[in-house]
């Protein structure tokens, strides 16, 4: 009686796994996927209209092919580790029979045709065992920071942080422990330390970006949100057939070496953001890790080139859909319009500076294992909101302040790792960033794991609030 207790308990609280336990008690037949789908499904049913993460629930999909994960586990076992694990998928990529609407509601109002086939790290997801939930709101085309029609599960009345917006949103509603996401400027890492869950952008090129529609070809980057680092570096392990990293809880920061980009690149963040990100160094330097001040070499020029890049890419793909006078939200447009004026020069002018930034950067990484900085100058926005007064007097802007932090890490095509920073009990959200070598993603999950950690462990899933 008591053992059936603890597995009806344990059913019930299916929102509040991590996708390790999840896939843990799925394999020792603790837990059933399909009793999981159910509650998560009953849960999107009811807090969704609250939240705005996604742009279609996939019910009938999902549950077959829990169904089938159900049947094949207990006769086989798991046939990969996210066996029966529930994800989300940003509506950049193609799932197979659903449309890439992109998060343009021209495109949704067109219909558009199903997808023939998986987005190539949707497929290598399934081939993992992960059960896709459905696909979540982003903004128009990822051009964007805020995901217009999401609200923070944490802080309704404020952004989810974007382009990302709808997939953080959804783990950090307790949907689904994890989510695929792109990030081009920021736009995984953004939405995470706005949500307070955590965001994995690995280096430039490991993961496959065949099947998802692009914003910038030489930036775009998918990337992983998940409730916590375990899970992402389990996610990313899945994602490149690699083994995941061992469960143990690392100790200490003992042997590395982390640079702190010097005062001069924090006089523009919200104080709360500045101290906490201080407080999260000084707990990491008293176990073990070694801290040295540096300048970041060209940050100046980083931002720069990463919107010129971006502006005259998106412009040249969705160059038809100007031609034609599509629908698309005047934000989008204006962007795209503006693009298209880049001239030439300025283009190639700006993959030279990437050129020099990556460079410099890797004298820079001489001796330093990771970079630690901000994820996000600035905590959540109220919806709407554009200009911001900073501490200096002068004023930021919602774009600017959201991507100052996470522009360098996608020019040099960096991995990077934002973890919440503090305790959900200090205020809004704030994210912590860990920036690696190339190829260093799992440096960064060590961090963050220890981090995570050191900080008390992730944070919960929120409780939306139900209108």
């Amino acid at each position: 009686m008591a053992e059936a207790e603890t597995l009806t308990e344990e059913r019930l609280s299916g929102h509040e796994l991590t996708a390790v336990e999840t896939a843990a008690r799925i394999a020792d037949g603790r837990l059933s996927p399909v009793d999981l789908v159910r509650q998560l499904l009953a849960r999107i049913r009811r807090a969704d209209p609250a939240v705005g993460a996604y742009t279609v629930v996939l019910e009938e999909s999902v549950l077959a092919e829990a169904e089938q994960a159900e049947q094949r586990i207990a006769q086989y076992g798991p046939s990969g580790p996210l066996d029966g694990v529930p994800v989300s998928v940003k509506d950049l990529f193609d799932v197979a029979g659903t449309p890439t609407w992109a998060g343009s509601a021209a495109l949704r109002r067109a219909g558009g045709t199903p997808a023939a086939a998986d987005a190539a790290a949707v497929a290598r997801l399934r081939a993992a065992g992960a059960l896709v939930l459905g696909k979540t709101q982003m903004d128009e085309f990822a051009f964007g920071t805020v995901t217009p029609g999401t609200r923070n599960p944490r802080c309704p009345e404020r952004s989810a942080g974007g382009s990302s917006g709808g997939a953080a949103a959804a783990v950090a509603a307790g949907f689904g422990p994890l989510a695929l996401g792109t990030d081009t400027g920021g736009s995984v890492r953004i939405p995470a330390a706005m949500c307070g869950v955590v965001g994995l952008k690995p280096t430039y090129g490991v993961l496959p970006a065949d099947g998802v529609a692009p914003l910038s070809w030489s930036l775009d980057t998918p990337g992983v949100l998940a409730r916590t680092v375990e899970d992402a570096a389990l996610a990313f392990a899945a994602l490149t057939g690699t083994d995941a990293p061992g469960t143990a809880h690392p100790e200490s920061a003992t042997g590395l070496t982390l640079a702190v980009p010097d005062d001069a690149l924090f006089t523009r963040c919200a104080p709360e953001v500045s101290e906490r990100v201080a407080a999260a160094v000084d707990l990491l330097a008293a176990h073990g890790a070694r801290i040295e001040r540096v300048s970041l070499s060209l940050v100046d020029l980083v931002s720069p080139a990463v919107s010129l890049i971006m502006a005259a890419e998106a412009s040249a793909h969705h160059r038809r859909a100007l031609l034609e006078d599509a629908e698309l939200h005047p934000t989008t447009r204006d962007r795209l319009e503006e693009g298209a004026l880049v001239p030439a020069r300025d283009y190639i002018d700006a993959l030279r500076t990437r050129r020099l930034v990556h460079r410099r950067w890797r004298e820079a990484f001489e001796g330093i294992d990771a970079f630690v900085l901000p994820t996000v100058a600035i905590t959540p926005v109220a919806h709407g909101e554009f200009f911001l007064p900073q501490p200096d007097g002068g004023m930021d802007v919602v774009p600017v302040a959201s991507t100052r932090f996470a522009h360098p890490a996608s020019l040099a095509g960096l991995p990077a790792l934002s973890v919440p920073c503090g305790s959900p009990g200090d205020g809004l959200p704030v994210g912590l960033q860990f920036m690696g070598r190339p190829h260093g993603e799992q440096t960064v999950l060590r961090l963050g794991r220890l981090y995570e950690t050191l900080n008390g462990g992730p944070w919960p899933a929120a409780e939306p609030v139900v209108v």
